[in-house]
């Protein structure tokens, strides 16, 4: 158990070195300790954890989750009342949305049994946590039953929604996060060999069989750079992997130079005068040039992504016209991705920190979708669940 202040400290630092490891990323997640048998203290909801001071972090009552202050609590306050409610052992709580746990969880199944490197860590299983959407008293419920039909388990799977870990102090807690994220891709790697009744794994055979499997053939040699941009008044500046850069007007999409401007500056003109985002990045990770392939939208299966990129993301396929830019642009108009046929995909954002967050959830829902072919189970979330995510 923490003092009021060493439980604040902690709670800054965990979120300080979550963000480091890639395991949270923005406002998403949320951390808390124990600071005695009846509070703890938690994250606030809608900050950032690199911006928290001490000041920040709220206290909050176990029995009744009402708080001391103005600053709000994470909306998630319940699942960790809850978990310190029913686990007296239990001093520190992490809801991540680290990839791995978010893969299998989506797919709505159990770690059955953990593997043995990491049983010491995580004990025998962690199960799965049927769904609710995030902050309602379906999903708090839903996590509290797993709570209480497992009592000696130390991390547990949110269906479509990450995972939650417990442990007696924040070092304890990391190493389970840690050992859930390697155990989730462990037993993804299992599904593939299994799958395709092989003894060695390697992600290019398994995203190649993804592609088989859905239609298409193999991941491509090459993949066209469709560059990335951010506007600047009437202007915007497209940057290519190769180092070129042309400084390009929106209206009319003309050079301010004499370079032969590429063509994909109709796509980037095109959604800059439809929308107000500053910023385009195209995205050509293998997972998502893998999903892209043989897949014509994105039926979100992580309640993340339809949070951030859109409830349905859907495709064009680029044939250099000025025509085929005005769609893409239609098509990406009120969400902030789209996908290109066997390219990958375009995001958007208003800030270069929107950009990010929906280039982390677009790599983690590509990811999750070829999973499920896999792990042989999972449902998109219900299209009504995906619209209120976006609202």
């Amino acid at each position: 158990m923490y003092t009021l202040e060493e439980g604040k400290k902690a709670v800054i630092e965990a979120g300080h070195r979550l963000l480091e490891t890639g395991l949270i990323a923005r406002t998403w997640g949320n951390v808390s300790a124990r600071i005695s048998d009846t509070q703890f203290v938690i994250t606030p909801s809608g900050r950032t954890y690199d911006t928290l001071t001490p000041d920040d972090i709220v206290v909050v009552n176990i029995d009744d989750c009402s708080y001391e202050g103005d600053i709000k609590p994470s909306s998630e306050k319940g699942i960790h009342a809850d978990a310190y409610a029913l686990r007296s052992d239990v001093n520190f709580v992490i809801h991540t949305h680290q990839v791995n746990a978010s893969v299998v969880g989506a797919a709505g199944i159990d770690v059955d049994p953990v593997p043995k490197a990491y049983r010491d860590i995580l004990g025998e299983t962690v199960p799965c946590a049927g769904y609710g959407m995030p902050s309602t008293d379906k999903l708090r419920n839903a996590v509290k039953k797993e709570y209480e039909n497992n009592p000696g388990c130390n991390a547990f799977l949110m269906a479509h929604h990450g995972a939650v870990c417990l442990g007696k102090d924040f070092d304890e807690t990391f190493e389970i996060i840690q050992a859930l994220e390697k155990a989730c891709g462990s037993k993804l790697e299992k599904a593939f060999l299994m799958y395709e009744g092989t003894a060695e794994y390697t992600k290019k055979a398994m995203l190649n069989s993804y592609i088989r499997h859905t239609g298409g053939k193999a991941l491509p040699e090459y993949v066209s750079d469709f560059g990335s941009s951010v506007r600047d008044g009437e202007f915007f500046l497209l940057t290519f992997k190769s180092g070129a850069s042309f400084n390009v007007k929106i209206k009319g999409c003309t050079c301010d130079s004499d370079a032969k401007l590429p063509a994909i500056a109709k796509i980037h003109a095109a959604i800059y005068k439809s929308s107000d985002v500053n910023y385009i990045r195209h995205l050509s990770e293998s997972d998502i040039i893998a999903y892209s392939m043989t897949s014509d939208c994105i039926n979100a299966r992580l309640d993340d992504f339809a949070q951030i990129a859109g409830a349905k993301i859907v495709s064009f396929r680029w044939d250099g016209s000025a025509s085929c830019a005005s769609e893409a642009a239609r098509k990406i108009k009120g969400k902030n991705a789209v996908l290109i046929h066997g390219s990958g995909a375009i995001v958007t954002g208003k800030t270069i920190g929107d950009l990010d967050a929906v280039e982390l959830v677009m790599s983690k829902e590509c990811k999750t979708q070829i999973g499920s072919l896999f792990l042989g189970s999972g449902e998109p979330l219900g299209y009504a669940d995906r619209v209120l995510q976006r609202v």
